[in-house]
Order: structure tokens, then C-alpha cells, then sequence
């Protein structure tokens, strides 16, 4: 088996659960395991933390070795020969419990270690991180589980990128340096500002900004996604009823836009 092949099934091996959407879109909290509870943010909440330095939080959680290729290369490892749970779990214990007690409570990641493995059924044993301080256990099932559910609440599902042979890493890594050169003299650039001027500036968007910052942020997302259905499907029916468009070959569900938004369960970005 290659080295990518081998990624590939073990970033597969872990598959995220199911978990209740419904109870998520009414920010119900959501017990990953008995100890870990997780808890959404509103607007609010995000805006008061400060933006950047909450997202910048979160790409730990969400994160994999694609979006932190850069990194790895410079710290001289490969990207494509760490798990996204190994990454993880490196940065993981950096996070002090201010910085994550958003979303955590009072779960104090710096008091977790790497040099613990646990033990499967079949005699197998795994790294995990533990804490001593907690006496809770983090392994990778848990990771995968916490990194889907935070996907899914923010709608974001970075890339998995793996690479072959020498030449094409270096190039790969030679175009994130050159992306990272021309954002080096750029200030932050907020990722919800778009989104929220777009929505509060559509005519079927219904909170008032000063409304919008006590929603939750899944159902924030959701009312983003929702209104480019709503723009796509009405775009697609004008051009039916007007005979500009072929639509013979379009699935129906395209016309509905009360589709379901959420039917990949599988960890990948939801389709539209």
C-alpha cells in the first residue's frame, strides 16, 4: 500500500457520527462524549471574542494537514505522511482554556498530553491525549467526531490535498508561499462581513442586524445557504417559463428550494 493510499484510509477509518441537525439549529448543546460538550456561538459571542481570533481558534478544531501544509513543510514535515489527528493533536494543547471556553465550557486543553495510547479490543494500541487534570481522554474518534460537528455548524469543509513525488510537493508548497506573500500586506479580512451585509441587504432575509446577533451561527449559515437555493431556484424557473433554458435535463430537486441542504453525511461539504 503507497503512502497516499495509506492516508487515505486512515483519515478514513474514523467515521464522524450521526448527530441531531434539528437540535442544532436550535443551538441545543451537543455531548461529544460525557465530558466534552460542546456549545454555538452566537454572532455575538463570536463578534465580543473577536473575529480573528476566533477563527483562528476554531482551524485547529476544523482544520487538516492540507490547510496547515505550509507550516508543516517549514517545521520539516510532510504533510502528506502526518494523520489530521496527529496535527491535532500538536496543536492542540497550546490553547489556553480562555480561548476555547466559546464552544467548551471550561475544558482546559493546555492540561492535556500526547505521550498516552490506549489499547482496542483486538490488542492494538493508539496515541491519545489525555488529561490528568480532567481524567478524560481525547482519541481520534472523539477528534473526528468534534472536528465534524464544528464543520457542520460553521459550514466549513477544508480540502484534503495529498501529493506524490518530490517536484509536485515543492510546487504545491511554492504556491502557498506565494498566496501567503500577497496576503502579508493585507489586513484581516473578515470572513462573516460579506456574508452578513449580503443577507441583511436581501429582501428575504428576515432579521434586523441588531436581531441577527442573537441567532445562532449554524442558523446564520443556514439562512446564507437557504437564500442562494432560494436565488438559484428562482433563476431556474424564469428561465423555464420563459423558454430561455433547457430544463429537461435538470434533476427536479433543483426546483424546490426547500430541499434538503444537509444529505451528506459522509464529512464532505454539504451539496446544494
Amino acid at each position: 500500500m503507497s503512502i497516499l493510499e495509506e492516508l487515505i484510509f486512515m483519515t478514513e477509518s474514523c467515521k464522524p457520527r450521526e448527530f441531531d441537525l434539528l437540535k442544532l439549529f436550535f443551538q441545543e448543546p451537543e455531548p461529544i462524549t460525557e465530558n466534552i460538550i460542546i456549545h454555538q456561538p452566537t454572532i455575538e459571542d463570536i463578534i465580543l471574542y473577536g473575529e480573528q481570533r476566533f477563527y483562528h481558534m476554531l482551524n485547529i478544531f476544523i482544520g487538516n494537514t492540507t490547510m496547515f501544509r505550509l507550516q508543516l513543510w517549514q517545521a520539516g514535515i510532510d504533510w502528506n505522511k502526518i494523520s489530521n489527528y496527529e496535527l491535532f493533536c500538536s496543536l492542540v494543547t497550546s490553547l489556553k482554556q480562555e480561548d476555547t471556553s466559546i464552544i467548551f465550557g471550561d475544558i482546559d486543553f493546555k492540561s492535556f498530553s500526547g505521550d498516552w495510547v490506549k489499547t482496542d479490543p483486538d490488542g492494538n494500541t493508539h496515541p491519545v491525549l489525555y488529561s490528568a487534570k480532567h481524567d478524560m481522554f481525547i482519541d481520534e474518534q472523539t477528534y473526528v467526531d468534534i472536528a465534524h460537528y464544528l464543520r457542520t455548524m460553521f459550514n466549513i469543509f477544508p480540502k484534503n490535498e495529498w501529493a506524490r513525488g518530490k517536484a509536485t510537493k515543492e510546487a504545491m508548497i511554492w504556491e502557498e508561499e506565494e498566496n501567503l506573500k500577497l496576503k502579508k500586506d493585507k489586513s484581516y479580512q473578515s470572513h462573516l462581513l460579506p456574508l452578513i451585509s449580503a443577507c441583511v441587504n436581501h429582501p428575504g432575509f428576515k432579521y434586523k442586524t441588531k436581531e441577527l446577533k442573537e441567532i445562532g451561527i449554524f442558523e446564520f449559515m443556514d439562512s446564507v445557504q437557504r437564500l442562494q437555493v432560494y436565488e438559484s431556484t428562482s433563476a431556474l424557473l424564469k428561465g423555464r417559463f420563459s423558454g430561455f433554458i433547457d430544463t429537461s435535463g435538470i434533476n427536479k430537486e433543483e426546483f424546490n428550494f426547500m430541499r434538503n441542504m444537509y444529505a451528506n453525511e459522509n464529512g464532505d461539504s454539504p451539496k446544494n
